[in-house]
């Protein structure tokens, strides 16, 4: 997911910005009570670093979202559960079921690849992380969780029997995971990072993408959501973030790989300023247009790509901000209904422009 604080990994996969949180499965748990039918393909990631902006959107739109996915958990590399800032909160539970809101709250590990392996290769300890997922997962009040395990991607070294190895062994982690959660009857979701080819390919040139078999993750998990965003990032020279023809390129992959209702297309509500060859801060989607103002340029909408671009100098240096609007994640999540994905989900609640929620439950098909 992008993220705005966190590690760098998570800056760039998401950026602290995961992937927004896709929206709809198929087979909904027997205990979860369902928002309304306009909302089931809409959902929402909430980092905890945005608490309680991110809520309070979620509750102002939840007519206009069906499932809120909190950044609540981390597994270590001891298969210890670390509870970041707010998990579990009883207010953001009431709230969200008061508000017919499904909760499947987020679980990320920080393993890394070779530690991450390491975990898989033992049945013993594939079967200790499972019952770990397990216990998150029976909280009252969840309705199952969303695996966004990112950082056993990054690959700097390009160790490739590793990333070989975990492609292998991490479908069926996940499939073991969702066997045991659907006993309980909580539902099971896998966000991956964007692939546009079966080869081994890295992105930004640390990021082994063919860790995640996408045929083998649908078969197992009730859906899978792809963050299908930071095509350019911090580390990189400045880009759109989501450019409409890769953007397209990853879901025609993805369909090729399994049944479209597998899917939930990940959007991104920000952008990043570039004020440097590959120096970066995140901005949110909320604050670009106020920006540009404060440094007297204008943004423009920049056709090849569907996103919206300005660029100003400050003290004889560059800037260039590239950033997702709400038209550009309207056009995504109508490209992605075409394409017969299951939903749409957004990174993340509090970073969107406001008419965002509601304008993505009325893209979506009825």
């Amino acid at each position: 997911m992008f993220s705005a604080t966190p590690s760098i990994n998570r800056l760039r996969a998401w950026v602290v910005a995961a992937v927004v949180c896709v929206g709809c499965w198929s087979a909904q748990p027997a205990h979860a009570t369902g928002a309304s039918a306009r909302a089931d393909g809409v959902t929402a990631w909430l980092p905890y670093w945005e608490m309680p902006g991110a809520f309070a959107s979620t509750i102002r739109n939840a007519d206009a979202i069906g499932t809120a996915s909190p950044y609540w958990y981390d597994i270590t590399a001891g298969l210890r559960v670390h509870d970041e800032t707010g998990a579990g909160s009883a207010a953001v539970i009431a709230g969200l079921a008061a508000h017919d809101v499904k909760l499947v709250p987020m679980v990320t590990e920080d393993a890394g690849l070779s530690a991450f392996a390491h975990i898989l290769e033992s049945r013993a300890r594939r079967t200790t992380l499972a019952r770990k997922l397990v216990a998150i997962a029976a909280h009252n009040g969840f309705a199952g969780i969303d695996l966004d395990f990112e950082d056993f991607a990054y690959d700097p070294r390009h160790l490739v029997a590793p990333a070989d190895a975990v492609a292998k062994l991490y479908p069926g982690l996940v499939a073991q995971a969702c066997r045991a959660l659907h006993a309980i009857g909580r539902s099971c979701q896998v966000t991956v990072m964007a692939r546009t080819t079966g080869g081994r390919t890295y992105a930004h040139r640390d990021i082994a993408t063919w860790v995640y078999d996408y045929r083998a993750l649908a078969a197992a998990a009730d859906r899978v959501q792809i963050m299908a965003y930071d095509d350019h990032s911090p580390g990189g020279p400045a880009g759109p973030i989501a450019p409409l023809p890769w953007v397209r390129r990853v879901i025609a992959y993805a369909r090729a790989q399994a049944n479209p209702r597998s899917y939930e297309l990940g959007v991104p509500a920000y952008g990043y300023e570039w004020y440097g060859r590959t120096s970066a801060t995140a901005v949110y989607a909320r604050q670009a247009s106020a920006l540009a103002a404060q440094v007297h340029s204008h943004p423009h909408w920049d056709a090849a790509s569907g996103e919206e671009t300005f660029r100003y100098r400050e003290a004889g240096h560059p800037h260039t901000v590239w950033y997702e609007n709400a038209a550009a994640d309207f056009e995504r999540a109508r490209i992605a209904a075409a394409a017969g994905f299951s939903g749409v989900a957004v990174w993340a609640a509090g970073y969107e422009q406001p008419q965002l929620w509601r304008g993505l439950d009325q893209s979506w098909p009825r």
